[in-house]
């Protein structure tokens, strides 16, 4: 996604040289995968709706988080808290994943909205997002299924931006509603954000850590705001700390390292920003996201005056977010007032609004998956990302014009389910698109 970049010139994870050393397999569906099942199951037996629609949301977000980076899925044969667990489960096409997703997201909405519910949800403080707020829990599945109906926008005879808009209609509609899992500054190593110089993400060695700093694509794009007269992002400081030499924003090039004669101390470190804190939250969705996806599908269906509105909304929740100066902010909505339909239909098509929405989208979602997503669905466009290149150095399988469209499945899975796992070598997986990435 280009947020950050390596110190090193030609870095594994900065030029797109993956194998099957992946570990966010393991961690979903033997770590937290589990925990959603076992809500299910126990809110059925023990009459608590309510934890049972919990459960459908996450069983819904974390196999399509897989999927989105790695397509075919497994989906009956998955652990279910009842049934011997299956551990060479069969895989499922990814458009049958993603509709029996949805359709336990439609139902989470169901059990959650039950009036006759045993155990409260926050029974001993236990919801650490909503406390026991279930209209707020509602939102949340409806955020997530304008998410994924919104991955569609390849599919001519699937996409439906009324449904897409619909679904963010009763979604979040408000500040404070982010679905956000809680990191700590008070705990071990893993209980704080790992981008943090606390957390479990490689940066305690500030002298060598997993990223040297932020990428110069997306210091740039800080730096070139068209939301303040000196084209300065005002969230540019609060996202980031700049150089320790300079006092200035300065970003590495992916893939090339630093330059000749520089330091970390050169380039902006990832460590200490708003989402790079000890106890910075990782947001799940929010109600900026729901903003930008009814504004792609505002744009898509051809109501223009409404994609500028609900991108306008996106742009200033996160600022509120972020806690810039309410001058900033009035400065910002001045020049999105100032936006026309022609702004975003220039050259007769939805490209230059698409540019308007997605970049801005980029600077909400920082570190968050789901950018990846957007990239793909958006072909890697220079004309929607300005200035987006591949990395140098990129990796050799990459002919001129590929880009990476999935990821390898866990060494653990080939070793143990090959045969229904199919062809795992990088240079067929990272180049293979996933289902939703393919035009149809």
């Amino acid at each position: 996604m280009q947020y950050v970049a390596s110190y090193q010139a030609a870095r594994s994870y900065d030029i797109w040289n993956y194998n099957a050393s992946y570990y966010f397999w393991q961690n979903t569906l033997v770590w937290a995968y589990p925990n959603a099942a076992d809500l299910i199951l126990l809110g059925k037996e023990t009459n608590s709706p309510h934890f049972t629609g919990v459960g459908e949301i996450f069983k819904s977000y974390l196999i399509l988080s897989l999927s989105d980076q790695l397509g075919r899925m497994p989906w009956d044969d998955l652990y279910d808290g009842v049934h011997e667990t299956i551990l060479m489960p069969k895989f499922e096409d990814q458009k049958t994943v993603y509709q029996k997703a949805l359709d336990v997201l439609d139902q989470a909405i169901v059990d959650l909205s039950a009036t006759g519910n045993a155990i409260p949800l926050n029974n001993r403080d236990g919801d650490i997002l909503y406390q026991g707020d279930t209209q707020k829990w509602i939102k949340f599945a409806y955020a997530l299924k304008a998410r994924y109906l919104n991955h569609y926008s390849k599919k001519s005879d699937l996409y439906n931006p009324d449904a897409v808009i619909e679904a963010c209609s009763k979604a979040f509609d408000g500040d404070g509603m982010d679905a956000e899992f809680a990191y700590s500054a008070d705990g071990s190593s893993t209980d704080a954000n790992p981008w943090s110089v606390e957390g479990f993400g490689g940066f305690s060695s500030l002298t060598a850590p997993r990223y040297g700093g932020y990428s110069s694509f997306f210091v740039n794009m800080l730096k070139s705001s068209p939301l303040a007269d000196s084209g300065i992002d005002p969230r540019l400081p609060i996202i980031m700390k700049p150089a320790n030499n300079t006092g200035e924003y300065t970003g590495i090039v992916v893939g090339r390292g630093l330059d000749d004669g520089k330091t970390l101390d050169d380039y902006s470190n990832v460590p200490g920003g708003y989402y790079s804190s000890a106890d910075s939250p990782f947001p799940f969705i929010t109600y900026s996201e729901v903003k930008f996806i009814e504004a792609e599908a505002r744009l898509r269906k051809n109501d223009v005056t409404g994609a500028i509105s609900a991108y306008k909304e996106g742009v200033l929740a996160n600022m509120r977010k972020l806690g810039v100066s309410s001058d900033a902010i009035a400065e910002a909505t001045a020049k999105m007032d100032a936006l026309t339909t022609t702004d975003f239909t220039s050259g007769g098509d939805i490209t230059s609004g698409l540019s308007y929405i997605m970049t801005q989208k980029y600077i909400a979602m920082v570190f968050n998956p789901e950018t990846w997503v957007d990239m793909r669905r958006m072909d890697y466009s220079s004309a929607i990302y300005p200035n987006l290149n591949r990395p140098e150095n990129v990796y050799s399988i990459f002919q001129d014009g590929e880009w990476i469209r999935a990821m390898c499945y866990e060494i653990n899975e080939q070793n143990r389910n090959e045969e229904n796992l199919g062809d795992n070598r990088p240079e067929v997986r990272l180049k293979t698109p996933v289902w939703w990435d393919t035009a149809e």
